[in-house]
């Protein structure tokens, strides 16, 4: 592999002036495969190594934490494990054999409990076409001439597209009403 500063002028040599790759091969010493290799890499940092994963003391105690947690949906929330409460039932079931500490068991119970109880909803993106319209009715209070508290309707036609509307006051909530006033706002 070569150190940063011939990658650089490699990338410099083929960017900035214009090089070919078998001139900058020619120039450099280096093979053509590995001038080609550096001119068109955009970032000149290596890759981390990934992490092995570790075992976790917590790995032969994973399937009954798994198991009770499960069996909590089926019960009030009240009564369900805590990370506390499974590391009591554990240290009595396996006594000094049970070498994991209380922390641990904390940070496995809240984050598998995250996991299951997160909510399964999801959402759709709301997209609308040109043209589509939507209406609907709606109410209003209003004082007549004789300061009588009467109530109105009114219906609204909204284009989401460009989200424009537009609102027409109807005698009521029924089919002619909406005819009638879908005629009127065009």
């Amino acid at each position: 592999m070569l150190t940063m500063i011939p990658q650089h002028h490699i990338k410099y040599l083929y960017e900035y002036k214009g090089m070919s790759l078998r001139a900058i091969a020619k120039e450099t010493g280096h093979s053509f495969q590995t001038i080609k290799k550096y001119a068109n890499k955009e970032d000149g940092n290596p890759l981390p190594t990934p992490r092995k994963p570790k075992q976790s003391k917590l790995d032969p105690y994973k399937a009954q934490i798994d198991e009770w947690l499960e069996e909590d949906r089926k019960v009030p929330r009240k009564q369900r494990h805590t990370g506390t409460r499974v590391y009591r039932r554990l240290l009595e079931m396996y006594g000094e054999e049970f070498s994991v500490s209380l922390r641990t068991m904390q940070y496995y119970v809240a984050k598998k409990k995250q996991e299951m109880y997160q909510d399964g909803e999801g959402y759709l993106p709301l997209e609308h076409s040109p043209g589509e319209a939507q209406a609907d009715f709606g109410s209003f209070t209003y004082q007549d001439e004789k300061g009588v508290e009467q109530e109105g309707f009114f219906l609204t036609l909204s284009f989401p597209y460009s989200n424009a509307s537009y609102a027409q006051v109807v005698p009521g909530q029924n089919q002619e009403c909406l005819l009638q006033g879908l005629k009127q706002i065009i």
